[in-house]
């Protein structure tokens, strides 16, 4: 009973260890059999050669888990080489600042890249994973490393034909895709999709008169003029008969003519931007700092990270209060700001001062059968538009909201779609040598010690 008890006390701190500091070993000649099976069926249908480069930069940001990260993922890698015994994936490590030169040629060839990101080419597609995407984080601590979900997620994506085709709207001064404005530029945000597998297109409803049978989502960044009446008819189609998906980024200096629109989807869109009046929900340069997020796939990340995100002008965006279609429609009002903010021309009273609502989403619900599923039209407003212009598009807690956003109404319930892939928690790889060994040696104490009772025994007997 010793050695039994000896045994699972040790399988259990063995166990809790790995939990901890997500080391798997593999035992024996062949340490490629670690990956799970979802992760081997996916490499062994692999039809293209794929290309694997890790960019890493011991920035402030990295400095105390670097070589964490470095050796996790140099883990990784090895186990997805070993498995492709064909040369089919080829891992290449760079040091964005020792090698600069390397980097630069990947940012020729991949568009701009951030330090600290693995880039995954296969099926002429390219994919950019951030390192934060391989961790799961809770209460602000690491706790689990979920890399293989990741990598073989991204393997099977990239081996799918198919592209999702995001649209841009213009012709009414809206932020543009190819400019490097700091302010009114989305060049950054365009780079990031495409990195994302995604194909990025501009769109002109006063040229085209419908939205594209492709469009897997239509985005509309910080437009100044309004729209046509038979523009709204068009995206109100998109949604209510093609289940659309819309997303709207305002400008809150401008009014775009299109309360009466978001109003027959639950949204309400304040007239004047909100105005922070003291440090509590506001940065230094008197920016809005939104850290309070309802429970919500868009949000899990920022969740995840504790991060905020950062607004310029911003409206107030919330459930419309005297909306009727509950029904049809489920709302949610994804973040709201600190106390200590107030509309634009307000006298700043105790009423009017408070913590306001700028985004919310709109839903349309779906009926099948007995069941209700909210994977149809989508519509999304968020009462700022510069968090995603070239500026802020580099705070990390603005590109994890866009992210949100977009691979919810791209996926829709899937959105972190790498969590399907099920990894066993703990696995070790052991050739048949090896076990072997192993258990012979298991059985040389309990052999020992029952050679060494018959012999007291037989002693006795004398």
């Amino acid at each position: 009973m010793l050695i039994v008890s000896l045994v699972i006390v040790t399988y259990g701190i063995v166990n809790a260890l790995s939990s901890k500091y997500f080391y798997r070993k593999a035992f024996g000649e062949k340490s490629g059999f670690v990956l799970g099976d979802e992760s081997k069926k996916v490499l062994s249908n692999l039809k293209s050669d794929v290309e694997i480069f890790v960019l890493l930069e011991k920035n402030q940001e990295y400095a105390n888990v670097f070589d964490l990260v470095k050796n996790d993922i140099r883990r990784l890698m090895n186990e997805y080489v070993n498995f492709t015994n064909e040369n089919r994936i080829k891992v290449e490590f760079i040091n964005v600042i020792e090698n600069a030169k390397g980097y630069s040629n990947l940012c020729g060839r991949f568009g701009i890249l951030p330090a600290n990101c693995i880039v995954i080419a296969t099926n002429g597609k390219t994919k950019v994973l951030v390192i934060d995407e391989f961790y799961k984080i809770h209460n602000g601590s690491v706790v689990a490393f979920r890399g293989e979900q990741v990598v073989t997620s991204s393997l099977k994506e990239l081996s799918n034909t198919d592209r999702n085709v995001l649209y841009f709207l213009v012709g009414h001064g809206e932020h543009e895709l190819g400019s490097v404005s700091f302010s009114r530029g989305l060049s950054a945000l365009w780079h990031a999709a495409k990195q994302k597998n995604c194909e990025v297109r501009s769109l002109n409803l006063y040229d085209t008169k419908a939205i594209p049978e492709d469009a897997d989502l239509v985005v509309i960044v910080g437009a100044k003029n309004k729209f046509l009446g038979f523009e709204k008819e068009i995206l109100r189609d998109f949604i209510d008969n093609r289940n659309g998906k819309l997303v709207f980024a305002l400008d809150g200096n401008f009014d775009i003519g299109l309360k009466d629109f978001f109003d027959d989807y639950g949204i309400f869109v304040g007239g004047s931007p909100l105005v922070p009046i003291n440090e509590t929900a506001s940065n230094y340069l008197e920016d809005l700092v939104i850290k309070r997020f309802a429970s919500h796939k868009i949000n899990g990340r920022l969740m995840e990270y504790r991060v905020p995100v950062i607004f310029g002008a911003t409206c107030e965006v919330k459930q419309t209060p005297w909306f009727v279609d509950n029904e049809k429609f489920e709302i949610t009002e994804l973040m709201q700001t600190d106390d200590g903010v107030t509309e634009q021309g307000s006298t700043g009273n105790n009423d009017s001062v408070g913590q306001y609502i700028v985004a919310t989403i709109s839903e349309r619900k779906k009926f099948n059968t007995s069941e209700m599923i909210t994977d149809s039209g989508k519509i999304l407003v968020v009462g700022n538009s510069d968090f995603i212009a070239n500026g802020k598009f580099k705070i990390l807690g603005n590109r994890i909201f866009w992210f949100g956003i977009s691979d919810y109404m791209l996926y829709g319930s899937n959105s972190e779609n790498f969590e399907d892939i099920k990894i066993e928690k703990y696995r070790l790889a052991l050739s048949k040598k090896s076990f072997t060994k192993i258990m012979i040696r298991l059985a040389v104490l309990p052999t020992f010690f029952s050679l060494l009772a018959i012999f007291v025994a037989y002693r006795r007997k004398k």
